[in-house]
């Protein structure tokens, strides 16, 4: 038996492709509150908030699901623009998914509630053409149920 015909085969992960994916909420999630100072001129200090949501995402063709990690910060008052409901992004060593979602501080009061009472589990999002591992989102939704 030749050299070449030992080798084991080789796993390749499906390219993320464009279009309207699902994701479900896996477990518990961790929420951070914090204060960073910007430099200047002038001197800004700015608050940070939050949320990391382990997660599962299915591709449009329900050929593979990705693990990941979603991620949800409030706005600062240093950024004022948001182009896209989000991205995501592809890790460089790990074989998953991260989806960072743009949100205002009312959903994201509105997000924490919710979370807490363990009623978002599902999502859906739009993804967009990319390139270099990153993927803008053009929309995104949740769903939560209500007792």
């Amino acid at each position: 038996m030749s050299r070449d015909a030992k080798k084991k085969p080789s796993f390749t992960l499906p390219d993320v492709k464009p279009g309207n994916w699902r994701g479900e909420i896996l477990g518990s999630c961790t929420v951070n509150f914090g204060r960073v100072v910007q430099p200047g001129p002038p001197r800004q200090s700015v608050e940070f908030t939050y949320v990391i949501m382990p997660a599962a995402f299915t591709m449009p063709e329900v050929r593979f699901t990705w693990p990941g990690v979603i991620m949800v910060m409030t706005p600062t008052p240093m950024k004022t623009e948001f182009p896209d409901a989000g991205h995501v992004f592809k890790a460089e060593h790990l074989p998953s998914l991260h989806l960072s979602l743009q949100v205002t501080r009312g959903q994201f009061s509105d997000m924490l509630r919710m979370l807490e009472a363990k009623r978002l589990k599902d999502l859906h999002f739009t993804v967009e053409d990319g390139a270099n591992g990153s993927w803008p989102v053009f929309s995104w939704g949740m769903s939560a149920a209500l007792a």
